[in-house]
Formats: C-alpha cells, sequence, structure tokens
C-alpha cells in the first residue's frame, strides 16, 4: 500500500497526532496547531488522497491505523495523543483498539467510536452509486451539510476554499473513503488510554443523540460546544481549551 503524508519535525516536547476528516486536509489544523506548538511537537497527518497525499485505490480504516503505527516505530515516536476529526477519528479508534501502547490519550473531534448505522450506510451506498455521475454535486453537497447555516455566512471563503479543493480530488478518493467509512468496524468498548469526545451541538453529520447514547455506554468523556461538524475551524481556541488529556 502506498503512504500518506506525513508532517513533522522531531523535538524533546510530547508529541500529538492531528489527522482531518473526509474532503480535509492538514491545512484545517493551522488554527489549532499554532495554539499548541509551544507545548507539544505537531504530527500532521493527511488522509489517502487528500492533500499531498497520494491516492489509494482501496483501504480500511484499520489499514490506516496499522500504517500511522508502523510510522510511528520506524521515526521512534514511542507515544502520542492522537485528535481525530470526523474520519480522523474513525481511525483514532482503530489506533487506540489496536494499539493502545502508542497512546497517551485519543480526542475524538466531532467523531464517534460506533460504526454506521443503517441508514448511514445507505446514504455511502447511494453515493457511491451516483457519484461518477455528480461528483462535484455531491461533494458541494457533503461539504454544505458540514456548516450551520449560521457558519455558512461567517466562513464564506473558508468553505469555497474547500469546494475547490475537493474539486481536485480523484473520484477513486472520494470512493474509496466512503466505503472505508462505511465498512469500518465498531470501537465501542473501553481502551486503556483516556478518550474523550468534543462535540458540535449542532453538528447535523454526527448528531449529538448518537454521542450520548456512545458516552452512556462507556466510561469516557464527552464536551458539546455549540457549533456544527467542524469545530476544528469554527471554534479552534474552544477545543483547545477543552482537550484535557494533552495536559
Amino acid at each position: 500500500m502506498k503512504k500518506m503524508t506525513y508532517y513533522f519535525n522531531a523535538s524533546d516536547k510530547p508529541v500529538v497526532l492531528l489527522l482531518h476528516g473526509f474532503l480535509g486536509s492538514k491545512s484545517q489544523w493551522t488554527a489549532v496547531a499554532k495554539l499548541l506548538e509551544n507545548r507539544f511537537n505537531i504530527l500532521n497527518v493527511e488522509l489517502p488522497g487528500h492533500g499531498q497525499s497520494p491516492s489509494f485505490a482501496q483501504y480500511s480504516i484499520s489499514d490506516l491505523a496499522f500504517e500511522i503505527s508502523q510510522y510511528l516505530i520506524e521515526n521512534t515516536i514511542h507515544k502520542v495523543h492522537f485528535v481525530g476529526h470526523s474520519m480522523g477519528g474513525y481511525i483514532g479508534s482503530a489506533f487506540a483498539k489496536a494499539y493502545p501502547q502508542q497512546l497517551y490519550s485519543l480526542t475524538l473531534l466531532n467523531s464517534i467510536m460506533g460504526p454506521d448505522s443503517v441508514a448511514r450506510k445507505v446514504m455511502r451506498d447511494r453515493a457511491i452509486q451516483l457519484i461518477d455521475r455528480f461528483q462535484n454535486a455531491y461533494v458541494s453537497m457533503a461539504i454544505n451539510n458540514l456548516f450551520t447555516p449560521q457558519e455558512h455566512e461567517v466562513y464564506k471563503d473558508i468553505i469555497d476554499g474547500m469546494r475547490v479543493a475537493s474539486q481536485e480530488m480523484t473520484l477513486e478518493t472520494v470512493m474509496a473513503a466512503l466505503r472505508a467509512m462505511r465498512d469500518r468496524p465498531s470501537q465501542l468498548g473501553n481502551v486503556d488510554v483516556p478518550v474523550q469526545y468534543i462535540y458540535g451541538s449542532r453538528d447535523a453529520v454526527i448528531e449529538k443523540s448518537i454521542i450520548e447514547t456512545e458516552l452512556n455506554q462507556m466510561i469516557h468523556v464527552g464536551i458539546s460546544v455549540e457549533g456544527g461538524h467542524m469545530l476544528l475551524l469554527t471554534h479552534p481556541e474552544e477545543v483547545i481549551n477543552k482537550i484535557h488529556f494533552i495536559d
């Protein structure tokens, strides 16, 4: 399998690994990374076909978790604080289950440990069937759903930038990501590291009720932020103030 793209400058500081979500890139962490860089060494990773990473025709969420584990071993990074947004959180959950010895903590930002619901799987199947003819329309709609109506007005330039960047993604990239998210297994259950959910109270992609259901099943911490699915862009300072496990 091809390798994802990693951005890392080694130092003596503890390492925070940042992994963005579907249709994103490492640039979405810019504000968060600036708030962290005085205390932590930042390892920024880009998903297949996103940003500067090469496109993979097929992979699983577990494949990407394994690749990250191997990267840490090869670069003598013993442990990290893993902060995953959306799809990045799915990978973080798989990583926490398979490689807890390489983690200090896991923060799920607008993400969950559970699998896709039946309804979500159906939606992904429909997208896969139609996307070869309507890729731009699907991607534009998907990006719209990431932001609340109020955020659309405030973050218009950011949203437009996401649309432009997404047009450079190949059909292979979009379909491979949709399949990987659809087919991911449940990672529900307690793991051997602290896990924290930070979620948007008005998130239209991963609803608050789903997060609360997971939290009721496990001994994890959940903190709500008044926002949509893109808290890393819309509320970076509030996100950093609420990530207690990386202190």
